[in-house]
């Protein structure tokens, strides 16, 4: 094996060793970033969406009042790790709890696995030991979990979760009016659920969803009839109106101005599109109006906690109090800063690798100065390899200072394709019409929202959860060291 062999081995292996306690470990790489909403990961698909809004609005209470979280997470299969092992991971990297009070508590249901867990903070070791939360499982979640039926089960445990933290789970709720069917399309019992929604869900995100249905809409466009509409009913800065014009066969969306850089039309045409679109081609304006008031008020709730801090801050803007929550987690911040130990680890293997590099390029440029070669003419293998190739005598030194003479062009070539290697990269911004978003707004182009422009803003708390960054680690509180409660069957 010749030197520059041997010099590659060492490297790599060198590398191998110092890297390897950088290595994730099989359970920090299976973490799966948390959900929008945070407070409920139906990883699984088996809670309803009426049942996940109900969840998340008295999570959000709670943090709100208390500063503890409860969080559930329902995955198909935790493939093969334990339960307690696979929660408590998600715990600590997504950071359930204040980091000082230590006060959340997680609940992971695995499906196929037919098993759950449920683990406390270290602060709520007392509030919640293994006596409490195994009567709070076994009481609320065993019978239906039993019977698969998952969404119920986990409304009533994490109501019982709630509420052993201080918290509410069901109040008295407003009497104001969200409802104004017009054309009779709605049962009473598709009212009542929309205003109690509405009622129930504003006061947390401070956001009411009108829904109104007219059998035609006149000798008004249907944008102009649900701007007016909206004025009429003195909508606020925070509201959304869906209107169903059903003789017309069409849909509007108006959204107030406080949330137009936030609840786009992008993102209305987007849930027309796959929520209400099928319901209403197919007559089920119940359905439709219902998905679709589901779906704002689960994008509303998934960003309420950012509304409140931003609502405290008082000067802060809200792109400024998107970036903010209750969790630290790189999906929604800044990366976590890397540790002393481990920055140093990384600094030494990039010092190692240059090292080694200077040192063989050091070597090289020594022999081409002496010899016009970068082989060694004096070393018996290298003189029987020129010997075999270039024959002797003056061929040979010919060649090798043709050889000399070519590296140096080939360096200096080099050296001047690296100075013109980095370019610059300019972008450009955009903005985005107002005026809502209707039916056919994102395929025809008269039907555009002819209202002002936004520029692009912030989405709220969860706004950047689609960025590649896989590395989730919380800033919040750690799991407790006596592991949680599973299933007793």
């Amino acid at each position: 094996m010749n030197r520059k062999s041997i010099l590659a081995a060492f490297t790599v292996i060198l590398m191998i060793l110092l890297l390897l306690p950088l290595a994730p470990s099989r359970m920090e790489a299976a973490v799966p970033a948390h959900s929008e909403s945070f407070y409920v990961n139906d990883f699984a698909g088996v809670i309803d969406q009426k049942t996940e809004n109900y969840m998340v609005n008295y999570g959000v209470k709670l943090h709100q009042q208390t500063g503890a979280q409860v969080v559930l997470v329902t995955v198909n299969t935790t493939n093969g790790t334990p339960m307690e092992e696979y929660a408590t991971s998600l715990f600590n990297a997504w950071g359930v709890g204040s980091a000082d009070k230590n006060n959340g508590v997680l609940l992971l249901l695995s499906t196929q696995d037919d098993d759950y867990w449920a683990v406390p903070g270290k602060g709520l070791e007392d509030t919640l030991n293994d006596n409490v939360l195994s009567r709070i499982l076994s009481e609320s979640l065993e019978p239906d979990f039993a019977k698969k039926d998952y969404s119920a089960g986990a409304r009533k445990t994490y109501g019982a979760l709630i509420q052993s933290l201080g918290g509410i789970y069901s109040e008295t709720v407003s009497t104001k009016n969200y409802v104004s069917d017009n054309a009779g399309v709605f049962k009473q019992v598709t009212k009542d659920y929309l205003n109690q929604s509405s009622n129930r869900y504003a006061a947390t995100t401070g956001s009411g969803i009108y829904v109104v249905t007219i059998k035609n809409s006149g000798d008004k466009s249907l944008q102009d009839y649900t701007y007016a509409k909206f004025a009429g009913v003195a909508a606020g800065p925070k509201d959304v109106m869906l209107v169903l014009d059903i003789g017309g066969d069409n849909y509007h969306v108006l959204q107030g101005k406080a949330i137009d850089g936030v609840l786009t039309n992008e993102r209305i045409g987007g849930i027309l599109d796959t929520v209400l679109e099928p319901g209403f081609a197919a007559k089920d304006y119940a359905g439709g109006a219902t998905g679709t008031a589901n779906a704002f008020y689960s994008f509303f709730l998934a960003r309420a906690d950012a509304s409140q801090e931003a609502a405290a801050a008082g000067t802060k803007s809200s792109a400024a109090a998107a970036t903010k929550s209750p969790v630290k987690s790189n999906i929604n911040g800044k990366p976590k800063p890397v540790s002393a130990s481990t920055g140093l680890k990384i600094m030494g293997v990039y010092l190692i690798i240059i090292a080694l590099f200077s040192l063989a390029a050091s070597g090289r440029n020594r022999l081409i100065a002496r010899f016009g070669s970068r082989l060694n003419p004096f070393n018996q293998q290298n003189m029987n390899r020129l010997v075999t190739r270039f024959g002797s005598g003056s061929t040979m030194r010919q060649r090798r200072h043709r050889r000399h003479e070519r590296h140096r062009n080939e360096a200096l070539n080099h050296s001047s394709s690296q100075r013109s290697f980095w370019g610059s990269n300019e972008g450009g911004g955009g903005s985005s019409s107002g005026g809502g978003v209707g039916r056919y707004s994102s395929y025809e182009d008269e039907n555009e929202g002819d209202g002002g422009s936004t520029n692009g803003g912030g989405a709220g708390r969860y706004s950047s959860y689609d960025d590649d960054d896989d590395n989730n680690s919380g800033g919040g509180g750690s799991a407790s060291g006596g592991g949680g409660v599973g299933r007793h069957r």
